[in-house]
């Protein structure tokens, strides 16, 4: 069976969770929170962090994948047909970091060559990560960390002297509406709690392993908070036109020196995170796939990568529109399948292969 392990769980949490949260939330989020999207975020962080701690708690109770659990309730015809709807939802959960990674690439990197050129080579990556499965994704985490935590601190250390900490004040200044308002249009980016859903059965449970994990997710979201204060505290009220934050955030740290942006040596480090990481929805849209049509993940990564492909071709010059979609139209979606669906999992009924096996985990 495809396996990955509990520590690589954690250091996805912990190391590449927090990438996907600094290239264009930070400028949404300002524009509808303004000086409180911290405790918008906070919100996010805390609903989250609640859907975890649930299927961790399943997790403890069962050794069932998640489609052993739908099998065992709804019978293996209803189970492929909420697989194959979990597919659609992660396909349509991968498209606007897509977007926002190669808009990135594209400013940051200075591309002019045609998107299919310049995008194409990461959809050969990510189809070759479909083909692997949970281990890949585990074996990056791995990668990720050290990578991840080097970089990220020193991109904060350099734009901590521009910060301005009293741009987050008065607290409460954009009221209710703008507080849970951010919360709500910021829902696409928080879909991390599903995947350890999708892990059931494929990674061990131990002693601990709730503490661990929301240990680490605490951690990145730790790294969120402190990358928004200072994003905002350098910024205030231009926040919201400081699209690719990442490589804005401390792009004046060495406006006085003749070295020029040695920062970018860190971001463009991060941004090979961020690529391992937009991977990881696709990933799990072609194991939904595999698992609702029953065929080897091959077939629906080479379908599902080309459609992307194509997709990020077509709507080349539409991301502010999709994003107006995605954050103010599409919200709902994303409550549903990435909140609702994996607390109403408890509810699942938790039969497992080896009735001697469930006995153990009770």
């Amino acid at each position: 069976m495809d396996k990955i392990k509990l520590r690589q769980i954690c250091f996805l949490f912990a190391a590449m969770m927090p990438i996907t949260k600094t290239i264009v939330y930070p400028a949404t989020l300002a524009y509808t929170a303004r000086n409180d999207l911290l405790w918008s975020a906070l919100v996010n962080f805390l609903l989250e962090g609640a859907v975890i701690a649930a299927v961790l708690f399943l997790a403890k109770r069962t050794n069932c994948t998640f489609f052993e659990l739908l099998q065992n309730t709804f019978g293996k015809v209803a189970a492929r047909i909420l697989y194959g709807l979990f597919g659609l939802f992660f396909a349509l959960s991968a498209l606007l970091p897509l977007m926002e990674q190669k808009n990135f690439v594209t400013v940051e990197l200075y591309e002019n060559v045609p998107p299919v050129i310049s995008f194409a080579p990461f959809f050969a990556l990510c189809f070759f990560a479909c083909t692997k499965g949970f281990k890949s994704i585990g074996r990056v985490a791995d990668i990720a960390l050290p990578v991840f935590v080097f970089c990220f601190a020193a991109i904060l250390l350099l734009a901590l002297p521009q910060a301005d900490f009293a741009a987050l004040l008065p607290i409460g200044a954009s009221g209710a509406k703008g507080i849970f308002g951010g919360a709500l249009q910021g829902l696409n980016w928080y879909t991390d709690c599903l995947y350890p859903l999708f892990f059931l059965g494929h990674f061990e449970y131990e002693k601990g392993a709730a503490g661990k994990v929301l240990g680490s997710y605490a951690a990145g979201s730790a790294a969120v908070l402190v990358f928004l204060a200072v994003f905002y505290g350098t910024y205030s009220d231009i926040a919201i036109l400081q699209y690719n934050t990442l490589a804005q955030i401390s792009k004046y740290a060495t406006a006085g020196t003749s070295l020029g942006r040695v920062d970018l040596l860190f971001v463009f480090s991060l941004v090979l995170v961020l690529i391992f990481y937009c991977c990881v929805p696709v990933q799990m849209c072609v194991h939904c796939i595999s698992k609702a049509i029953g065929c080897p993940p091959v077939w629906p990564a080479a379908v599902v990568n080309l459609l992307l492909l194509a997709f990020t071709i077509f709507f080349n010059y539409s991301f502010a529109e999709l994003q107006t979609v995605f954050t103010q139209k599409l919200w709902f979606v994303f409550a549903l399948f990435a909140y609702v669906l994996p607390v109403c999992s408890l509810l699942l009924r938790r039969t497992a292969n080896s009735p001697q096996k469930e006995k153990s985990r009770e």
